[in-house]
């Protein structure tokens, strides 16, 4: 008698129907998910990681990991999805869907995405648009742009259910994959890592080389003592922009963005030091145009404001606007804050900025948003003096 425990379900010539029923199939169909997901990823922001990894850079990292947690759990769902279905029409639109979204993903991740970021890591900016989405065309020329992409992705959906079941059949009942098995099953991995990689670098995010150039100037114009105007190493770094604020540039800094405008090829850059100073670099088309002392238009033209005193004549940065609300939120209180209120920043995250003023018997924060001009929102009491 024959022992039908000795039967190798895949000696048995199995039909491809009966193939795509097993669980072995589907959990083949959640890993190619998986590593295509992972492909995505890796082309799209594995340089620009390894670019701002080193750097003095506030959240870029984090930003970048939560675009590839968002691709890879993308694609591991349709995967496994696509494989208990087991519908190559199907799979194919499946595949198509996840390569649109996956567009949107790396086209508002620097944006919508740096702004969840922030959410996550300060409270206090929760409900503000940190980094709006400043990239001009709509969502048919995202489509056009990732052409490459998503015709790599629905040509792997066409020739998904044959690899799996190969790889299935090499796998056999005990699921052990031989070197054909995984090299099937890795096959993904390079073509969308440089459909990936394509893509991302036609889309232009510039501001992980914005970063990188201020870093560099940064860290050369404070070794040097002489005049930045004669500094010249051959690298394209224009350092005569750090000259209005070579004196304040001393010691350990972190980087930040707090503007992009692509129209323009214009990012800003905020430098932060640990010895107080705050400066604000304008890079545009990737080369360093100009710095400049960033709390003039905050600390100084606040002051201003709060008090009603003049801007001095030689601080024409001191300007600051105001929305009416908050201009006559100040101008009531006006004499409670006194002549000289100390004025500090709490917090920044792009161009939003938190400020606090402390007069003689009342505490206040405020609100300043934008750069060009740079606009006080709001106010608030927090707090008095005794």
């Amino acid at each position: 008698m024959a022992q039908s425990g000795s039967l190798d379900p895949f000696e048995s010539h199995f039909t491809a129907h009966e193939i795509e029923r097993l669980p072995l199939y589907r959990r083949l169909g959640l890993a190619n998910g998986l590593i295509i997901g992972l492909g995505l990823g890796l082309g799209a922001w594995a340089l620009e990681a390894l670019r701002v990894w080193r750097l003095p850079a506030a959240n870029q990292i984090s930003v970048l990991l939560l675009g590839l947690v968002l691709v890879v759990v993308l694609c591991g769902f349709v995967g496994w999805l696509s494989s208990r279905i087991a519908r190559t029409p199907i799979t194919v639109i499946l595949w198509g869907v996840v390569a649109v979204v996956a567009m949107l993903i790396l086209a508002y991740l620097p944006y919508y995405g740096s702004t969840l970021v922030v959410w996550l890591s300060d409270a206090r900016f929760r409900g503000l648009v940190v980094f709006p989405y400043t990239r001009e065309g709509g969502l048919a020329g995202l489509v056009l742009g990732g052409l490459l992409l998503i015709l790599t992705l629905v040509v792997l959906g066409l020739m998904q259910s044959y690899r799996l079941e190969s790889i299935a059949v090499e796998a056999g009942h005990r699921g052990r994959m031989n070197g054909r098995a995984w090299r099937a099953l890795l096959l993904p991995l390079p073509l969308v890592f440089l459909a990936a990689l394509i893509t991302q670098s036609m889309m232009s995010n510039p501001t992980a080389p914005a970063i990188d150039v201020v870093n560099q100037a940064i860290g050369e114009a404070q070794n040097y003592e002489g005049d930045l105007r004669d500094l010249d190493l051959g690298d394209g770094i224009s350092y005569a922009a750090l000259r209005p604020v070579h004196d304040a540039i001393g010691g350990p800094f972190t980087l930040g963005i707090v503007d992009v405008n692509p129209s323009t090829s214009t990012v800003i850059v905020r430098a932060d030091f640990d010895n107080g100073a705050w400066v604000y670099c304008r890079v545009v088309n990737d080369q360093l145009n100009f710095c400049d002392d960033a709390s003039m238009a905050y600390v100084d033209g606040l002051r201003v404001l709060v008090t009603g005193q003049p801007a001095p004549e030689a601080c024409r940065a001191c300007v600051l606007e105001a929305t009416d609300e908050a201009a006559a939120w100040l101008v009531a209180r006006r004499d409670r804050f006194g002549a000289d209120p100390a004025i500090e920043r709490l917090a920044q995250q792009g161009s939003h900025v938190l400020m606090r003023v402390t007069g003689d018997d009342l505490i206040a924060e405020c609100w300043i948003a934008g750069v060009s001009p740079a606009l006080l929102t709001e106010c608030q009491e927090v707090g008095s003096r005794d």
